[in-house]
């Protein structure tokens, strides 16, 4: 559960550290990303205290986590057309842009460690509405 806790707590950093550097941003497409993010940061808040001290069973961080692999399905799309609009327009955001585009793929690789981590513990079978299969290794 420990190795969970820390993947988990990467991507919560990360997903705030993107909130802030887009915070003031005003492209309708950073609006979208950005609620679908919030979300996810509010699941991981509610989230990482739970596998703290202990091994939660999974009907208990269920919701949670889908909340965190749902929104995250939503954010890498859109994301990427924001990357592809702000550089076809030469948009102001572009430096952000090249930031972020690094970024998006790392949370996906966490997710993706966290989803093989959840079914060691928890078995394929109890996870597979839970942890999308494109987050399952």
């Amino acid at each position: 559960m420990r190795k969970l806790l820390e993947l988990l707590t990467d991507v919560a950093d990360q997903v705030n550290l993107t909130l802030v550097e887009t915070e003031k941003m005003e492209h309708p497409l950073v609006k979208l990303f950005h609620a679908s993010l919030i979300d996810e940061k509010l699941a991981l808040e509610r989230l990482l205290p739970r596998l703290q001290y202990s091994e939660p069973p999974l009907d208990e961080i269920k919701n949670d986590l889908s909340i965190v692999y749902l929104n995250d399905e939503i954010v890498e799309p859109t994301i990427r057309a924001w990357l592809r609009a702000v550089k076809w327009m030469d948009h102001k955001d572009s430096e952000e842009a090249k930031k972020l585009e690094k970024r998006f793929p790392g949370i996906k690789s966490l997710l993706k460690d966290a989803g093989a981590e959840l079914k060691e513990v928890y078995g394929a079978a109890a996870i597979k509405f839970v942890v999308p299969v494109f987050y399952q290794s």
